[in-house]
């Protein structure tokens, strides 16, 4: 009984080889001829020259067992058929045989019919595999029905009675498991380009949806910049992602009041901008009904704890500023307020008011703060992506901030506004935003 194992390991190193090719073209500019659902001329032409070189490689590879001729040529017409179809395939296989009829290796009429039959068959697997992904399961059967025909080779095929029990066996396996391996490997790497290929395409397709919504998110926003009578505001929102929970909102009243208001909805992302866009716009319906700070903080409060399935709240400031420069506000659990005095006391943040913020407890009972702009005075509130902002595991601060403030005290709103974020920006460098970044600086500016 004679069984030598190396003749099937030479077979499957030429597999491997073969293999690396076809990885490295489906990583080259001609990736595309792997991708498409449909096969051009170029394709054809292209995958016949690869599926000829296939073949050559396997015929200058092959063993010989007894008076019987194995190699694996025959997978340079399949995987051509894979993928340009019965004319790659079927072309493939012709090339095959010209390259083989010119370095003067025996053709066996039998031979030349299993190879352009194999091309063709490889070329109807492709037409009758309806997804983009072939199976690899079915390929196995492919791969263990063209060794069939590979079996048949020759006039008498493989016969026991001229093989020794161990060389029979072995050139069973010889046909068989190279086949079918490299045509698992060779579907395996074009599937996984397919699915690279189309993950990529999800992502740029997601990428794009967002920057729509980031488009529509801030283009939902008022302008940067207001003025009316004796106030001067400036505002900016700068999302950590694509779209953000944070909000700023102001609205001139008819009363010549302004109301501001500006939020941090837990969470990142399009629920938490989903949740901001809704809250902006009930409180923009409630400010026609009441000019009281607390009530409109409760409805925020109410409308978060009637949808039984949101696990998410949301720190909120709402004011009301007076053309006299009197502000009532309701502080919901967000940062206090900052202060930018002109009378000499310069800059510092005003007390907390201990409210919960809103959506977190039914009955909470907001208390609203007042206090007095004086001419030049700015009241500027910001999210905690200001404070918060990280540069290592240490924060921008409330100290830094009024620190930043006091050295600029006789700048205007949108003088403020623009330093500050610049200021942030240095601070985290190149380090990503971990929190929207939010910031609106109201002026008292009242006519001499």
């Amino acid at each position: 009984m004679v069984f030598e194992l190396e003749r099937l390991v030479e077979l499957c190193d030429g597999v491997a080889v073969i293999s690396l090719i076809a990885y490295f073209l489906t990583r080259s500019r001609y990736a595309g001829v792997f991708l498409s659902k449909s096969f051009s001329p170029f394709s054809v032409l292209f995958m016949a020259l690869i599926g000829g070189f296939f073949y050559a490689y396997g015929i200058l590879t092959g063993v010989e067992i007894g008076p019987y001729f194995i190699s694996i040529q025959i997978l340079g017409p399949v995987i051509a058929g894979l993928i340009a179809g019965i004319p790659g395939g079927f072309l493939a296989g012709c090339l095959g045989l010209l390259i083989q009829v010119a370095i003067g290796h025996p053709v066996e009429p039998s031979g030349c019919l299993v190879t352009l039959l194999c091309g063709v068959i490889g070329g109807v697997f492709r037409l009758l595999n309806k997804n983009e992904l072939i199976r690899i399961p079915h390929v196995c059967i492919l791969g263990f029905f063209i060794g069939l025909l590979q079996f048949g080779i020759g006039d008498n095929g493989i016969r026991a009675d001229i093989l020794d029990p161990g060389e029979m066996i072995e050139g069973i396996l010889d046909i068989f498991l190279p086949t079918i391996a490299g045509l698992v490997i060779f579907v395996f790497i074009v599937n996984n380009l397919r699915i690279e290929a189309e993950n990529t395409r999800k992502s740029y397709q997601i990428e794009g949806e967002l920057q729509a919504a980031r488009q529509i998110q801030l283009g939902s926003l008022p302008q940067k910049t207001h003025e009316q009578n004796t106030l001067k505001l400036s505002a900016s929102l700068i999302p950590a992602s694509y779209v953000g929970g944070d909000l700023y909102d102001y609205l001139e009243l008819d009363d010549n009041s302004l109301y501001f208001a500006l939020g941090d909805v837990s969470g990142k992302g399009v629920p938490a901008a989903l949740l901001m866009s809704s809250t902006r716009m009930l409180l923009r319906s409630k400010i026609r009904e009441t000019r009281d700070p607390c009530a409109l903080v409760s409805e925020v409060n109410r409308s978060f704890l009637e949808d039984g399935d949101c696990k998410q709240f949301i720190t909120l400031i709402v004011g009301i500023i007076r053309p006299n420069g009197v502000v009532t506000y309701c502080n919901a659990g967000h940062p206090a307020p900052f202060h930018i005095s002109q009378s000499g006391s310069g800059a510092y943040q005003e007390e907390s008011d201990g409210n919960l913020p809103a959506g977190v407890l039914e009955e909470e009972k907001f208390l609203c703060h007042m206090i007095s702009l004086n001419p030049g005075d700015i009241l500027m509130v910001v999210s905690d992506g200001v404070t918060e902002a990280e540069h290592g595991e240490e924060f921008f601060g409330v100290k830094r901030t009024i620190e930043v403030l006091n050295q600029n005290t006789f700048k205007g709103p949108d003088e403020i506004v623009s330093l500050l974020n610049t200021e942030v920006k240095a601070w985290t460098g190149d380090q990503p935003m971990s929190d929207d970044c939010t910031i609106l600086a109201i002026g008292y500016y009242p006519k001499k």
